[in-house]
């Protein structure tokens, strides 16, 4: 078997892939990304809404082609349909075109020297003392540093032996985009509860006046028939039309524990680095591929591409995202255990003490742990969620 030599390869051309690529490149290191699809972009797995900060910090313009729509807030929506409304002056986030935004990403790694290329499916990896090699059909590559960006079905990090995503922490998720209804463009819909989205909960995306980007996640239960006796009761007196549908599995299991080996770094969906209360994964998993992207480099330029120099990824990441993932994870397994009424009763207390305008002012979409221990130091909340908080040692 023939194997060719690049310094930096990266499986999976999705935002954390791309964006490793792109900064690895910019290192001037010899960057060869692969994707088993025919296209960048497809198939999509993701809702697209993404903060106009966290576009920022992965150095991405807010204003590129792939932005389908702007808002400025989000209306939560209890089991029994109490409500309460988080907003900004000015817009905070943007609902994206995955398909264009990823061939942004990848035409930003090209141009800085990275090569991708499609169709390529890996059948094995082998870890050795000097090298990584990446076996495919008839061939494969030898690589110095290999970054898995593969996505929540890695194989990479199991025939690493490290420890992959719990499965039980992957709910399925379910999303149409739909024409023809009324909406307000300037606003996220969340809807809450076990009758709706056992699990996890549903969303309404604006893309525009008049059409929406609509899905849930569940467990334990099939997502198409929750999200069509969701849109029939949503959209009931409109007629709406269906665009395109998707599906896939949502992560909110938290980061694996290890994300390195020799030669190797996890990035993105495959290392969990994905918010564990909403499933968003591409700010977060980009900040944390950029990161391995940086390191990958400086381990090829030093001639030292073993595990020792590599924990510097990790130890980068977990500096500065630590913190975050660790929070979130203790309020998405809070959340999963209250009942639709001890939902509805939190969200009473919200509204009653006004606590939807702390969040308005303070809050974050991706750095989330400031706002979570904020409102756990309320007394009333604390008290309501006391004996879970006991449970998940918060």
């Amino acid at each position: 078997m023939s194997f060719e030599k690049t310094q930096v390869l990266i499986i999976g051309a999705g935002p954390s892939g791309l964006l490793a690529a792109r900064e690895a490149a910019r290192r001037e290191v010899d960057v060869l990304v692969m994707e088993e699809h025919a296209e960048i972009g497809l198939p999509c797995h993701c809702a697209g809404l993404l903060s106009l900060n966290g576009l920022g910090k992965l150095d991405v313009p807010v204003d590129g082609p792939y932005v389908q729509n702007k808002v400025r807030g989000a209306v939560f929506f209890s089991p029994s349909g109490l409500s309460f409304k988080v907003e900004r002056q000015r817009p905070v986030a943007c609902a994206v075109d995955r398909v264009i935004f990823d061939r942004f990403l990848a035409d930003q790694a090209v141009k800085l020297g990275a090569e991708i290329r499609l169709r390529h499916v890996i059948r094995d990896i082998c870890l050795k003392k000097d090298e990584a090699l990446i076996e495919l059909g008839n061939g494969g590559f030898k690589a110095d540093v290999v970054i898995d960006a593969e996505g929540v079905s890695s194989r990479i990090v199991k025939a690493a032996g490290l420890e992959a995503l719990d499965p039980s922490r992957l709910p399925s998720g379910m999303q149409f985009d739909l024409a023809c209804v009324n909406v307000d463009p300037d606003y996220v819909e969340i809807h809450v509860g076990r009758k709706i989205a056992p699990g996890f909960f549903a969303w309404v995306i604006p893309l525009g006046e008049d059409s929406v980007r609509v899905g849930l996640g569940c467990r334990e239960a099939n997502p198409r028939d929750l999200l069509n006796r969701f849109i029939e009761r949503r959209f009931e007196e409109e007629k709406y039309e269906i665009l395109t549908a998707r599906s896939g599995r949502i992560v909110t299991s938290g980061p694996i524990k290890k994300t390195f080996s020799d030669h190797l770094l996890i990035v993105g969906d495959a290392a969990g680095q994905v918010k564990p209360t909403t499933g968003g994964g591409v700010i977060l998993g980009g900040i944390c591929g950029s990161i391995a992207g940086k390191v990958a480099a400086e381990a090829v330029k030093r001639g030292k591409p073993e595990e020792g120099f590599l924990r510097l990824y990790e130890e980068s990441w977990r500096k500065e995202l630590g913190k975050e993932f660790r929070y979130m994870l203790w309020a998405r397994r809070i959340f999963d255990a209250l009942s639709d009424r001890a939902i509805d009763k939190l969200f009473e207390l919200i509204i009653k003490e006004d606590l939807h305008r702390i969040v308005s002012a303070e809050g974050d979409m991706d750095f989330q742990s400031n706002i979570l221990s904020k409102l756990l130091r309320r007394r009333k909340i604390f008290k309501l969620l006391l004996p879970l908080l006991r449970l998940y040692h918060l």
